[in-house]
């Protein structure tokens, strides 16, 4: 059995980036925050890193960057090109970058949900988030009409139970 304890991305992610140093290192950390709703769930999820190439990196990735004020950041690679790369959280609609291979500490190899292991790169995820990255222009109004039918049926559910 393994105890978790709760530490400070700053204090630990310098730690994470020394280990992925070695090849065939992983490194398994909690998602927190939700910047990767709805793909992955804060204190739910987790996600294990391996070390990054660069080279090999492709659109639809999850990455685990260092911006330049020294702020760490997992989110999705939207479009790479020769010499850096741009990303976006899967919640959000704003794209960032240029960021540059310097500034890349893990790529997520494996997502654990609920105790089973999922390949980050599994069709079936990998169809999702390319459906969702492309509905990037849209995502505002489809989260604003998700809200809002959530509301509704909460409404009318709260109606027929009360007679």
């Amino acid at each position: 059995m393994y105890n978790v304890i709760k530490v400070k991305a700053a204090e630990i992610f310098p730690v994470v980036q020394e280990i992925l140093k070695n090849e065939n290192s992983r490194v398994s950390i909690i998602i927190t925050g939700n910047s990767m709703l709805p793909f992955l769930r804060e204190g739910i999820d987790s996600v294990e890193l391996v070390k990054p190439d660069f080279a090999k990196l492709r659109k639809l990735d999850i990455v685990l960057i260092q911006r330049k004020n020294g702020v760490y950041i997992l989110h999705r690679v939207y479009k790479k090109k020769k010499d850096c790369f741009y990303m976006v959280g899967d919640n959000q609609v704003f794209i960032e970058g240029p960021l540059y291979p310097d500034q890349l500490i893990g790529v997520v190899d494996t997502i654990i949900r609920n105790g089973k292991r999922i390949p980050s790169r599994s069709f079936p995820l990998i169809l999702l988030a390319g459906i969702w990255v492309f509905a990037l222009p849209v995502r505002r109004l489809l989260w604003k009409v998700s809200h809002k039918a959530r509301y509704v049926i909460k409404k009318l559910s709260y109606i027929r139970s009360r007679h």
